[in-house]
């Protein structure tokens, strides 16, 4: 044998670069593979989680505003919809006057969920409004018996994220979502 190719198969053999043979994976290669991909998953959950509640909350507010509409419509009557920290509702308004409330049964509303966060409503006259637990039953928005609102802009704050749901006086809803 040649110096050279001894010198050759010496390298080969320290680095482990042999050609004949093939080597797989070590067991810490492995684990940092598992790790990184657990890790990964788990994070995709977390924004699953997240989306799947904002996503049900627009529903909540999606039912609750066409129900206030379709309740306005039949029954010939302007309805208000008022919110505070801890609840929110509907009430007829007649003569200017509330009358009566209106439950919203039937519809799962996360109103409660919410308690813990800031809210506030923006009318689409400029006034807006911290809704804390000092609120009154004054409406926030009205149905009219055209199957119009007065519509607004409410706002929820979360620690990571703003959620806008932006209700239409066409009574079309819209929600976006803005990261801090």
């Amino acid at each position: 044998m040649a110096w050279k190719e001894v010198q050759a198969r010496t390298l080969t053999l320290e680095i482990g670069c042999n050609k004949s043979f093939s080597r797989g994976f070590t067991l810490i290669e492995l684990l940092v593979v598992i790790v990184v991909i657990s890790i990964a998953t788990s994070l995709m959950i977390v924004n699953l989680n997240s989306i799947s509640l904002v996503e049900n909350q627009q529903k909540s507010f999606v039912k609750t505003f066409n129900f206030l509409t379709e309740e306005s419509i039949v029954t010939g009557n302007i309805i208000g919809w008022y919110a505070n920290n801890k609840e929110d509702g509907g009430f007829y308004i007649r003569d200017n006057n509330i009358s009566l409330n209106l439950p919203i049964n039937g519809y799962e509303s996360h109103w409660k969920d919410l308690t813990e966060n800031r809210k506030t409503f923006d009318s689409f006259d400029g006034s807006s409004q911290e809704l804390d637990e000092d609120v009154s039953l004054l409406p926030l928005i009205t149905f009219y018996p055209s199957g119009e609102n007065t519509g607004g802009i409410l706002k929820i704050y979360f620690n990571e994220y703003e959620q806008e749901i932006i209700i239409n006086n066409n009574g079309k809803i819209e929600s976006k979502i803005y990261q801090y």
